[in-house]
């Protein structure tokens, strides 16, 4: 194999790696410190419940960890779309719940932005 298709196919599994390593890393966070994660996240104003959080957490985990062991194309594009998916829902949870907004707004951005990184790191690498 050459040198620059060794460091394609390098590439190829790093980029998506790190994403899911940083992204499995604040779902593990999601889900053995919620009520902290909560609290930082949601600065005095009214916070979700903790199992929600542990739920989103335990998603985030499995999803990342998923493509950490079988970095492939289609678990890739599915961790994207499921992260967009979820940014989307959380529109409607920060418009049609006003109390959760905060938290709403945070979960929906960090999970755009995981869809964003994971979508191009997938690319970049191909």
């Amino acid at each position: 194999m050459s040198g620059t298709a060794h460091r394609r196919r390098t590439r190829r599994r790093v980029l998506p790696r790190l994403v899911s390593t940083v992204f499995a890393g604040w779902g593990a966070a999601l889900l053995l410190r919620p009520a902290e994660v909560n609290r930082a996240v949601c600065a005095g104003r009214r916070e979700p419940p903790t199992w929600v959080t542990q739920v989103l957490g335990a998603r985030l985990v499995v999803q990342h960890v998923a493509v950490l062991v079988r970095p492939t194309r289609g678990v890739e594009l599915t961790g994207v779309t499921v992260d967009a998916l979820h940014a989307l829902s959380m529109v409607a949870v920060a418009v049609g719940s006003p109390a959760y907004r905060r938290s709403a707004v945070v979960s929906g951005g960090t999970s755009a932005a995981a869809a964003v990184l994971a979508a191009a790191a997938a690319q970049a690498g191909r």
